[in-house]
């Protein structure tokens, strides 16, 4: 579930799915609310559908713990903001 196989595509590991969110998140500090509209409006509901199988609000949140499990991105408790600590200035 975490990394591809034979039997499970980028698009459903959780390091496919991270580096969709850190494409939709940038530089931005952002809610994981207005990531999970943000992430849905960009993969799923767009014209061109990134994601063949896009992934549910509970693989999303996570996603979003494996990240930050890995220090891919940071959370400020205080703003309650996620942000991609890699490339904040």
């Amino acid at each position: 579930m975490i990394l591809p196989d034979k039997y499970i595509s980028i698009e459903q590991s959780l390091i496919g799915i991270s580096a969709f969110i850190l494409d939709v998140l940038g530089k931005d500090e952002i809610t994981a609310e207005k990531l999970w509209i943000k992430f849905n409006k960009n993969n799923v509901k767009n014209s061109k559908l990134r994601l063949k199988e896009p992934p549910s609000f509970q693989k999303f949140i996570i996603t979003l713990n494996f990240m930050y499990a890995t220090d891919m991105l940071n959370y400020d408790i205080e703003r309650k903001v996620l942000f991609n600590e890699n490339i904040r200035t």
